[in-house]
């Protein structure tokens, strides 16, 4: 082991070649601890019992917008310099996109969404407020802020700031299977079906959204998902 530290030159940690490898692998170490306790459901549930369920949801998606949204966005534009387009914030090969939408979501709604929606340790779990299965009005204001504020930010963290940041360095296969690591471990505690569905969920949405050029794409088919299980789950209630 001294042999090892010995011979490890710590420059490599402040090398220009290294830093910004380091900040897109370490990132994600720091922030989804952190979401997955004080930005997370229980955690606010715990500091405010009194407070309404969907208080708590609205607090898990506004954390996630911060951590890995606001965040990340602004190691680029303020640590890195680049302009954000580079990571994906961009309009991007929109047929493609479109046209992958409309094939894709279709399959995962009837081979994987309808299933799921009548197990009974998903009905469970979704949707995250109850209260959503009262009315189109509940619903709408649990799914609208869901895709703008968590969905948005989701997507933008990994197949975004930690896919195309490490695509150069590790090359675009590679990029996505690291991106696909942290995204996976952060679905613990969740659904047994999701957590191993969310390996080929982050392989397919980076694959998307390198072929694309652009996170929207990628984000439209997890909102498309995340929504339409919870649809199923509701009207099926």
């Amino acid at each position: 082991m001294q042999k090892i530290i010995e011979n490890f030159d710590w420059r490599d940690l402040f090398s220009r070649r290294n830093w910004k490898p380091t900040t897109f692998l370490l990132l994600p170490a720091f922030l989804i601890p952190l979401h997955r306790t004080v930005g997370s459901i229980e955690f606010y549930s715990r500091l405010f019992p009194s407070e309404a369920n969907l208080s708590a949801v609205y607090y898990m998606f506004t954390s996630a917008f911060f951590l890995f949204g606001i965040l990340p966005l602004g190691i680029i534009l303020f640590l890195f310099r680049e302009n954000p387009t580079n990571y994906g914030i961009r309009l991007g090969d929109w047929k493609f996109g479109i046209y992958s939408l409309l094939i894709l979501f279709p399959l995962i709604a009837g081979i994987m969404l309808y299933p799921a929606s009548r197990m009974l340790e998903m009905r469970n779990f979704y949707p995250f407020d109850k209260g959503a299965e009262a009315s189109t009005y509940a619903f709408l204001r649990l799914e609208i802020p869901r895709g703008l504020l968590y969905y948005t930010a989701w997507e933008f963290f990994f197949r975004g700031f930690m896919l195309f940041g490490l695509r150069d360095t590790m090359g675009g296969w590679l990029a996505i299977c690291i991106q696909t690591l942290p995204s996976t471990l952060w679905h613990i505690g969740m659904p047994t079906g999701e957590l191993f569905a969310s390996v080929f969920g982050g392989i397919l949405f980076g694959i998307l959204s390198l072929r694309t050029r652009s996170i929207l794409w990628p984000i439209l088919l997890h909102f498309f998902i995340g929504v339409g299980l919870d649809f199923f789950i509701v009207m099926t209630s």
